[in-house]
């Protein structure tokens, strides 16, 4: 049981976990010298005059965190293990964390939500309006394509065209500032008008494009729409919204509009959204290699003057990036980048609540915040419901540990080893209990171990014992025919295999081997199963062949009725009862389970051995020839049983001769594994028959026996094993 620690030992443990009398402290030591000194020199790339340098140390102070954390972990856990021992400071210290910890994690909560929210809820709204107006000025480019497209070609005069095309310009520049309209005719007309929005007019920023062709090469489509990054000649890339459109009249005839993602745009967004919003030409200024290689997104220039390079820092913008897929004018390489920038500061918590206050309730941005911050505020009540809940929880828990302690004393005394206490935490009272339940727990896990383990083995006594009667007792009676007594030997209590003998007719002996998929209880009653449709089965052809034989010496109708009914079970009997047996199987048995199935009769009367292999090891048909032995394997049949009921067998028919041995038998026999592992196998079974072959069938069922005992040391097998013989004498 765990003790309570004295204040010499808390003292102890935390001189411990701060002393540097492990390698663990050893290496904090050095990881805060480190930092120390890289935070003594900042500038250690002037100092040392390496930036490499430099990186080390940032490297080195990162990995100082580790052992630092570590060990304030480890002094945390000794003074907590210390102060919390006692119920009365771990009352004190849970009123604490009851009125403090929840109102920090709020407010902590409410900051980091409603930053994130809010950020994600600006970014949404310039997108969503930034392809609002791209929709727009695509169907204004549509509507200018179908007017030009019905202008009479007459009117196809490159002033009167330029004027119309001014025209439409002036219209849209409001809406679309620094809008430029293109009109290509090959060799007619090649036209370019700009429009420039009046509220616009201070804040203008030109860019000059260089002249390239209105459609690409890589444009193979009649429409195209999008955003395009583009470079003039003194080497700035910006961000177009472009729309181009092949006219159907005249022929080869291309109009473009197109208007720049720059600073009327975005005092156009700033109206519609109430967000600051700047374009991203920092992010797309080049990088010029030495090479003369391109790299977009950089936060350095690179430029080779009179052979030199030289760096030119570049002031990359803060706040939140608006990215949108942008193809490149020149290549067609299409890429996400960023073509707008949110000003971070214009969402700072002070300005978005003066805005919150100035906002109309029609204000889309100041609607998304105020349910923002309704949406905190009720989860602050949530949380500090929950707080209180908790408190309520917590003492209820404390105060009661000792009622729940002797509660569970009287329980136990009672024999009730059920019963377990419901004390949590590491105090003295916790300690106790804990010991307490184990101690129950482990009366009680004995006790049930014991019981099940009984009512186990009593119930696969059981088992066992109902299965042997399943089996048949004693061989058939038959003169023609030298049967051996059959074996079953169960890899556990009960088994999955079947043998039986059957008698079908008179002079007519049926045998039968099956293995049901599976071993255990499951495959037990699975064979039950089988063994009951069997017999039903056979007993049907029993007692129609009887009817058949009394209804020979009647004249009546039902006499004549039962003599067909006789006939026809007589044609083909064994794939009749094998198709019927199936389907009741397939009927009865659970999802993905089958049978291996064989069935033979045997008619004394003509020497003749009927059966079908339903996916069953092919018993072995020795022929005892007048020099040699030969061996057939009885493969002919069709699939196993329980898979599909419409399944159709095909039977096979054999002569038999005086001497002639059958042996069928499961695949437990040819896989019983030796202690290495090795399989019996088919040959080693065929080798020993052949040296008994001579013998009768009792004779050689024992001989196999023995031969499968020596070669598994007798050791426990993985499947059953069944082994049915018969010679023809």
């Amino acid at each position: 049981m765990q003790q309570s620690p004295n204040r010499q030992s808390i003292v102890i443990e935390l001189a411990k976990s701060l002393l540097p009398i492990t390698p663990m402290g050893k290496a904090m030591l050095a990881g805060v010298a480190v930092w120390f000194v890289n935070w003594i020199f900042a500038d250690a790339e002037t100092l040392f005059g390496s930036r490499a340098l430099k990186t080390l140390f940032d490297v080195l102070s990162a990995l100082a965190l580790i052992p630092l954390a570590y060990f304030l972990f480890g002094a945390v856990r000794s003074l907590t293990a210390g102060l919390l021992w006692r119920l009365r400071r771990r009352l004190i210290v849970t009123y604490l964390l009851i009125g403090a910890l929840p109102l920090l994690l709020v407010a902590l909560l409410v900051v980091l939500i409603g930053w994130v929210v809010v950020m994600q809820s600006s970014a949404s709204l310039v997108e969503r309006q930034l392809e609002s107006y791209l929709e727009q000025s695509r169907a204004a480019a549509r509507s200018l394509s179908r007017d030009l497209s019905d202008v009479n070609a007459e009117r196809w005069q490159p002033e009167l065209m330029s004027r119309r095309l001014q025209e439409r310009a002036d219209v849209l520049a409001p809406m679309f500032p620094d809008i430029t309209l293109k009109l290509r005719q090959e060799g007619v007309l090649n036209l370019t008008v700009r429009g420039l929005s009046p509220e616009s007019v201070q804040t203008r920023s030109e860019f000059v494009s260089v002249e390239t062709a209105v459609i690409p090469e890589w444009m193979n489509e009649r429409e195209f729409h999008g955003f395009v990054v583009e470079e003039n000649p003194d080497g700035e890339r910006r961000v177009f919204a472009r729309h181009i459109l092949r006219l159907s009249a005249p022929a080869q005839t291309v109009f473009q509009l197109s208007y720049p993602i720059g600073d009327g745009l975005c005092e156009r967004l700033f109206r519609t959204t109430d967000l600051k919003v700047s374009p991203s030409q920092a992010r797309v200024s080049l990088m010029m290699t030495p090479a003369g290689g391109q790299v977009d997104n950089a936060e350095q220039s690179v430029f080779q003057q009179n052979g030199q390079q030289t760096e030119e820092q570049i002031a990359i913008p803060t706040g939140i990036p608006i990215f949108e897929p942008v193809i490149e004018w020149r290549s067609g390489v299409r890429r996400e980048r960023d073509v707008l920038i949110i000003d971070s500061a214009f969402l700072s918590p002070g300005s978005i609540w003066q805005r919150v206050q100035q906002f109309k309730s029609g204000s889309t941005l100041g609607s998304v915040i105020y349910v923002v911050i309704a949406s905190l505020a009720f989860v602050f009540f949530l949380i500090a419901l929950a707080a209180i809940i908790s408190a309520i929880v917590l003492t209820r828990s404390i105060t009661g540990a000792v009622h729940y302690l002797y509660q569970g004393t009287q329980k136990v005394e009672a024999g009730d080893f059920d019963h377990e206490i419901r004390i949590a935490g590491k105090d003295q009272l916790a300690s106790l209990s804990g010991a307490f339940n184990q101690m129950t727990r482990s009366i009680r896990d004995l006790l049930r171990v014991s019981a099940e383990k009984q009512r186990l083995d009593q119930e696969m006594k059981i088992a066992a014992q109902v299965q042997s009667l399943l089996f048949p007792r004693s061989t058939p009676r038959t003169t023609a025919l030298d049967f051996a007594n059959g074996v079953c030997i169960p890899a556990r209590s009960v088994s999955g295999d079947y043998y039986d003998f059957l008698e079908v007719a008179p002079g007519v002996t049926g045998v039968v081997v099956a293995d049901v998929c599976g071993k255990g209880v499951s495959a037990a009653l699975m064979m039950a199963n089988l063994q009951a449709n069997l017999r039903g089965q056979v007993q049907v052809y029993h007692d129609a062949y009887n009817l058949g034989l009394t209804a020979r010496s009647e004249s009546s109708a039902v006499s004549q009725t039962a003599m067909a009914r006789a006939a026809e079970l007589q044609t083909h009997p064994v794939r009749r009862i094998v198709k019927r047996v199936n389907q009741q199987v397939t009927e009865s048995v659970m999802d993905s389970s089958f049978i291996t199935f064989f069935y033979a009769e045997v008619d004394e009367r003509k020497n003749v051995l009927r059966y079908i292999n339903a996916g069953h090891n092919p018993p072995l048909l020795l022929r005892a020839k007048s020099a040699y032995i030969e061996i057939e394997r009885l493969d002919r049949g069709g699939t196993v049983l329980g898979l599909f009921c419409d399944a159709e067998f095909e039977d096979a028919e054999l002569k038999l001769e005086q001497g002639d041995l059958l042996v069928a038998f499961t695949d437990g026999l040819i896989e019983a594994r030796s202690p290495d592992g090795e399989e019996f196998g088919e040959e080693r079974l065929i080798q020993c028959l052949t040296k008994v072959a001579a013998h009768n069938a009792a004779t050689i069922e024992s001989e196999i026996l023995c031969a499968i005992k020596e070669w598994t040391h007798e050791a426990e097998q993985e499947d059953d094993l069944t082994l049915v013989i018969f010679k023809v004498v």
